[in-house]
């Protein structure tokens, strides 16, 4: 769900529920209230099919967002008229006002939730019935201004928890789809960026392929420089190799010093001349083995990365600093 666009997506209904449950249940016990059957209170009861239909029958990724706040806002026009079918200036139901402004706390943005706030003050500062024959009492307004206070500092309140549960949960994703060593997307980044690019190449009809480059006797490196050093070059690595492929490509830490390379609208001879640039670009002039796999059009992702793998460690076994296509078939050094 997007913030702002809280009838769109799964679980629209879900998110419904409980300003819906909430209206259900106050008209059923509308009949406890002194001369409940009036056409104020029949109308405000037909509202709550209205909101249901308007809520989540429209196709709302077709329109603007402010439009998903109409169905939300019904409830204002429910109290007042309720309000208005009644002798009482306060009565039992008006506490729903506080229902949009929660609703557009949870899932609105904060234009939203200051409109509703803004309508909890014009309902309230509507007069009833019993005031009608007389002068408008200071007493209304008063109470319409402490419900907006209410409303908005209850409303935004929540607001700011909910954004800073969600800023949280963005970090911790961010953090858990992180090497926190290169700064490069792990492992479980890489598995779902895959899937989502084979479902892109698969529409599109466009080639796909998977590199994998290990660098070449790097423990010997770790036991001769030490593992600060070691860390400082996959760190240097990382950020050279970054810098040579396209904003569309993706270059993952796989582990250790293995790291996988995604090349999007790429065929395997054009994935070549990537790779050799990225082996032709280590510091300390360390030698690169790479494997490299073109998707086959129907292949799911673990299959791709498999052959990949196998390529590599072709690679590896044949010498080591080469590149070597998922048919085993050599190519030219870099």
């Amino acid at each position: 769900m997007t913030r702002g666009r809280p009838l769109e997506g799964d679980g629209a209904g879900k998110r419904l529920l409980p300003w819906v449950g909430s209206g259900v249940l106050a008209f059923v016990l509308l009949p406890l209230l002194p001369d409940a059957i009036n056409l104020e209170n029949l109308l405000a009861g037909l509202l709550i099919p209205v909101s249901v239909v308007l809520a989540l029958v429209p196709r709302w990724e077709r329109h603007p967002a402010w439009m998903q706040a109409v169905p939300c806002l019904l409830p204002f026009v429910m109290i007042g008229l309720v309000r208005a079918g009644n002798d009482s200036a306060v009565v039992a139901y008006s506490p729903v006002v506080l229902l949009p402004v929660f609703w557009f706390a949870l899932y609105g943005t904060r234009p939203q939730l200051l409109v509703s706030v803004i309508g909890v003050g014009i309902t309230y500062a509507i007069p009833s019935p019993a005031l009608s024959g007389g002068g408008y009492p200071a007493t209304e307004a008063i109470a319409a201004l402490l419900w907006m206070v209410i409303a908005g500092i209850s409303g935004f309140t929540l607001s700011e928890l909910v954004r800073q549960r969600e800023l949280l949960a963005t970090r911790l994703e961010l953090t858990a789809r992180t090497d926190a060593l290169t700064g490069l997307p792990n492992r479980r980044a890489w598995d779902a960026e895959l899937e989502r690019e084979i479902l892109h190449a698969s529409r599109t009809e466009t080639p796909l392929c998977v590199a994998l480059l290990d660098l070449d006797f790097f423990k010997q490196f770790n036991d001769l420089n030490g593992h600060p050093a070691g860390d400082s070059h996959l760190k240097e690595v990382a950020s050279l190799w970054r810098t040579r492929l396209r904003a569309a490509d993706l270059i993952a830490r796989y582990g250790g010093e293995e790291f996988a390379v995604l090349l999007t609208a790429t065929d395997a001879l054009q994935a070549r001349q990537v790779v050799e640039t990225l082996r032709g670009s280590v510091p300390l002039d360390q030698t690169v083995s790479a494997g490299i796999a073109q998707w086959d059009g129907e292949e799911p992702g673990p299959e791709l990365f498999a052959r990949a793998d196998a390529a590599l460690y072709e690679a590896k076994r044949s010498g080591r600093d080469r590149t070597v296509l998922a048919s085993g078939r050599e190519l030219s050094r870099a």
